[in-house]
């Protein structure tokens, strides 16, 4: 198919739209000016393709607005939606000779154009995008080889990386050169002690291995990740210790490189990006240039996101403000209704078993706005052992008693202690099970609370607002809370630290504390848009009425004689 291209209308609007774009990211203002100026423009409307897979690939193509999906051959049924801002056949950037996809424009959109020679140039005058290419092609291929399960539906990875290989090859080097050692040290004992030089081989070279599996494992799930919602620094340990540490991506303030000597040399470095809610450092990755570069690029292009919903927010405020007024009080009506129906529902009475064994052994608990966390079992086990230990001896003590094996204790007596004895061990485990299942970690929609009850006496609760919160991270330490999956949770506000010890699935709590902040801070921002919407649109209504009031007046008014 032959399109028509044509000159860019606003150069200044292309420099713009070229500063968002991460592939770019190391150019300059000027250096974008003058790159502006060599694109041509063309436009698609809806449903129209732009190419097909085996067509010759012509070019490389820039979507400046609307939206496009791509269709490839390996996965026809998934479709790639492509926005404002992404590139368009990477073809001409790989080299390919052929397009692998089929791109067709979802609705009307504009594109720039640079043509396969164009493309060559722009390379070779700017290394760096080709260098940012690859980091960009790296990252793409490991995420789509590595699954992360707590990623959100409507979450995109934009960027991840680990440390430098340097650091790998250490890790390998060491148990490897331990087993060397281990060997040199046999051959001088092989000649007088040879069965014992050939058990010790064998468990040496097992240890050995294990410990290189185990060295490789860990550096191969260290990542640095970017999405288009957060920043995320994910460390592992086998066995050992599992964390997460996390940031929203808008409350970046700025990023810094640190490196050393060694790092110059070898080529890797420390990116420590500073955030609303305390620093995340990727510790010595290579490119760490252009991955800061890469960093403050997707942080730009996430505030100017923002920015443009916000717009089109107050678009359809407004043409619902001027076209369709009588809506709004039903809507505020739908809303009130549920709150006093629940208003008027009245709590439950519960006796004393149905208070005891209400959701008996459950560690997480979760109703329409509140999620309860418990100590894990274990923590119960632990707690629970020694009356456990002392009822199951009474036990044996008060059965023993009533069926006369032990004759040296007269039997009234026997029974009274062994009686009394149970019963003091059943009410220390009651207790115990109390303190274990009074001990929860709560979080609202609003808020997170530790309550901390002891029975029948003295209670804690400290609670923190989700918006005051600065970080979030969890950590499993030792080979019972990895193999059993459960650690504790870190939630710093401000100089104070609250901590939900000891809960299943760690991960998944801080997941879940992070998606709530992410939806009480999108409540607090569309409630203001909200607000100011209404503000504007009623600033407009009375405009308009104003200036037809004014066009009638000057139509009624009598013209002079």
């Amino acid at each position: 198919m032959i399109y028509t291209y044509s000159m860019p209308k606003d150069l200044v609007e292309v420099e713009a739209l070229l500063g968002t774009i991460p592939l770019l990211s190391a150019l300059d203002e000027e250096e974008l000016l003058s790159l502006a100026g060599e694109f041509s423009s063309l436009a698609l409307k809806a449903g129209q393709s732009l190419y097909s897979i085996g067509d010759p690939t012509d070019g490389l193509y820039l979507l400046g607005r609307g939206k496009m999906q791509c269709l490839h051959a390996e996965e026809p049924h998934k479709a790639e939606v492509l926005t404002s801002g992404e590139w368009v056949g990477e073809e001409s950037l790989q080299g390919n000779p052929q397009r692998q996809c089929t791109a067709r424009a979802i609705s009307d959109s504009t594109l720039l154009f640079l043509d396969n020679q164009q493309v060559k140039e722009l390379l070779l005058e700017h290394p760096t995008i080709h260098e940012t290419y690859k980091v960009l092609l790296k990252s793409r291929k490991m995420a789509e080889r590595i699954p992360l399960a707590w990623l959100q539906p409507d979450e995109r990875i934009f960027l991840m990386t680990r440390k430098h290989p340097l650091f790998l090859l250490l890790k390998v080097l060491l148990p490897i050169l331990t087993f060397g050692a281990v060997m040199l040290l046999l051959v001088f004992l092989a000649q007088q002690w040879a069965g014992i030089a050939a058990v010790v081989l064998t468990g040496a070279f097992t240890l050995c291995g294990l410990w290189l599996a185990w060295n490789i494992n860990n550096w191969a799930n260290d990542f640095y990740i970017i999405t288009n919602k957060r920043l995320v620094w994910v460390e592992h340990v086998s066995g050992l210790y599992d964390s997460r540490q996390e940031a929203p991506l808008g409350t970046l303030l700025s990023v810094g490189i640190q490196t050393t000597m060694a790092g110059a040399i070898f080529g890797y470095a420390d990116i420590v990006v500073r955030t609303y809610v305390g620093n995340i450092r990727f510790t010595r990755v290579g490119d760490a240039p252009i991955i800061g570069k890469l960093i403050e690029s997707y942080w730009k292009k996430s505030k100017i996101g923002d920015r443009e919903e916000e717009a089109e927010t107050m678009r359809t405020a407004l043409r619902r403000k001027l076209g369709e007024e009588g809506q709004a009080p039903a809507e505020e009506k739908l809303l009130i209704e549920p709150m006093l129906e629940a208003e008027q529902a009245q709590p439950v009475e519960k006796n004393f078993f149905q208070w005891l064994f209400q959701d008996f052994l459950r560690i997480h608990v979760e109703d329409e706005h509140v999620i309860t966390y418990r100590k894990h079992w274990l923590v119960l086990l632990r707690m629970s052992l020694l009356p456990l230990i002392g009822l199951i001896i009474s036990l044996t003590f008060l059965i023993g008693i009533v069926t006369w094996n032990f004759s040296d204790i007269p039997y009234q007596l026997g029974v009274m202690m062994g009686f009394l004895l149970t019963v003091f061990m059943l009410c220390w485990l009651i207790y115990r099970y109390i303190d274990w299942r009074d001990d929860v970690f709560q979080l609202t929609s609003t808020h997170v609370i530790d309550i901390d009850r002891k029975p029948f006496g003295w209670e804690s609760r400290r609670t923190a607002p989700l918006d005051n919160i600065l970080s979030i991270e969890y950590e499993r330490r030792g080979i019972f809370q990895m193999l059993f999956n459960f650690g504790t949770v870190y939630i710093t506000v401000g100089n104070t630290q609250l901590t939900f010890n000891e809960v299943y699935r760690p991960s998944d709590v801080q997941q879940k504390i992070f998606a709530r902040m992410g939806a009480h801070a999108e409540e607090l921002r569309q409630r203001e848009i909200d607000e100011e919407r209404e503000r504007m649109t009623e600033w407009f209504k009375v405009y308009r009425e104003e200036s037809q009031s004014q066009d009638t007046t000057k139509q009624l008014r009598t013209p002079p004689p």
